[in-house]
């Protein structure tokens, strides 16, 4: 097979008859040659990973407030653009890393996210001056292009396809409790410190420290845990740079792989949304009824886990959709629910009043409905030689989509209100809906 064919969907899920010579575990089979310390190692991984991501744009309001005091009428901008620019450069090294990886393996590539990971949360809250934050922003943005591709890399990589969507689901599960974990330990450090006896600015440092000493202790366990060597070596040795030219290509070839770019651009700017300026709308809420800011990041944590534990437990309902369904139609049905989640949340006032819990709820299960169904279907149709460089590419657009979302979103949580980001991004969910309907249409013709 080519590395630009697309593989056939010879069921309705795309599924094939499993390959006995793997692991299995209740219904789920895994790649033979993966021992059980290498999928302990890719869902704790998972775990840590989206620990490490989602903690900084969690957290990056206290360090605006409480360190560098930035005017609150100056800080949706500032997000916005600083989360913009780490993106971008971002963009600029995933590809790479993607591509690398499929030569070297997942393991040496993960391990370095999680060092620049560390080093990046050690300086962060040193910073003294605008510039110095988007310094060290731009060191956690590299680590950012490395951690995150290898993590979708392994987990497609270590399950057969028989069983992707359950897999995919399980990982997603781990994930959720990563954040949950964020939201109910790591967002709380600062309002535990301060209680303590701290003062706002070293509650802060003590916090982002102990995270960097987490992605330490993370990144060593990964390179001890993880299967080695490359997944499957490609006989035409291309150089790196013509090997990311093939997951652009694939894109053209293969429309199915082209709309899970494009749920990669929105559900990517989906999570940054909620990470972002959830957290943010809360300490102005918090600031306007005379709630101080590590109480309302508290308050925001909550809500942040009413999100995410949907999420959890929606996710293996979702896989288990993606893996009786055509998977092009299960993505559909994902962006439809992500469609009416960021549409309800984007309407609300108050963050804080009673119907915000159903439209979290509902947001939680938009939000990782995408996430699983597009992972679904790309690592269903990537073809295994230049999986890591396709998941590249797919998380290139996952940056733009984070780009577009925060630099946007943050012009627009200015200028037109906080639940601006999350309306828009219900738009964006909407439309790509109606692309994913429309295309599933034409393949049954």
């Amino acid at each position: 097979m080519s590395a630009t064919t697309p593989q056939p969907d010879s069921s309705p899920s795309g599924t094939s008859q499993p390959d006995p010579a793997g692991l299995k575990f209740g219904p789920l089979w895994f790649t033979p040659g993966y021992s059980w310390t290498n999928l302990i190692t890719t869902n704790f991984a998972s775990f840590c990973t989206i620990c490490a991501l989602t903690f900084m744009g969690f957290a990056q309001p206290y360090i605006l407030t409480e360190i560098l005091q930035i005017p609150e009428e100056r800080q949706g901008m500032f997000t916005g653009n600083l989360a913009a620019a780490a993106e971008i450069f971002q963009m600029l090294v995933v590809g790479f890393f993607g591509a690398w990886s499929d030569r070297t393996g997942r393991r040496l590539v993960f391990g370095i996210g999680f060092a620049l990971f560390a080093l990046s949360y050690f300086l962060y809250p040193l910073a003294t001056s605008e510039g110095e934050l988007v310094a060290y922003r731009l060191i956690f943005a590299v680590g950012c292009g490395a951690a995150p591709v290898m993590m979708s890399a392994v987990v497609q990589d270590s399950v057969q396809e028989v069983s992707r969507g359950k897999w995919l689901a399980v990982n997603s599960i781990c994930t959720a409790f990563g954040v949950i974990f964020m939201a109910l330990f790591f967002a709380r450090l600062p309002d535990i410190l301060v209680a303590r006896g701290f003062d706002a600015v070293t509650a802060g440092r003590y916090a982002f420290w102990t995270v960097a000493g987490f992605c330490t202790v993370t990144g060593v366990l990964i390179m001890a845990g993880l299967r080695r060597g490359a997944t499957a070596p490609d006989p035409d040795k291309v150089s790196i740079w013509a090997q990311l030219g093939r997951g652009i290509q694939i894109a053209r070839d293969n429309p199915r792989i082209a709309v899970a770019y494009g749920a990669a651009f929105i559900g990517r700017g989906d999570l940054v949304i909620i990470t972002t300026f959830l957290s943010l709308w809360a300490v102005q809420v918090g600031a306007a009824n005379d709630i101080g800011t590590a109480a309302a990041l508290k308050k925001a944590g909550m809500l942040f886990g009413v999100v995410q534990g949907t999420a959890l437990l929606w996710s293996y309902v979702i896989g288990l959709i993606s893996d009786r369904m055509n998977r092009l139609t299960a993505l559909a049905l994902g962006l439809a629910i992500a469609t009416l989640g960021y549409s309800g949340m984007g309407l609300l006032a108050d963050p804080f009043a009673g119907i915000a819990i159903p439209a979290a709820m509902l947001l939680g299960m938009g939000e990782i409905s995408v996430l699983i169904a597009a992972g679904v279907l790309v690592g269903q149709d990537a073809p295994i030689r230049i999986r890591g460089t396709v998941i590249g590419v797919f998380s290139i657009m996952g940056s733009a989509g984070i780009t577009f979302a925060t630099f946007v979103g943050g012009i627009a949580f200015d200028r037109i209100g906080p639940g601006a980001p999350f309306l828009m991004m219900g738009i964006l969910n909407g439309a790509l809906m109606l692309a994913a309907v429309w295309l599933r249409r034409k393949e049954l013709k």
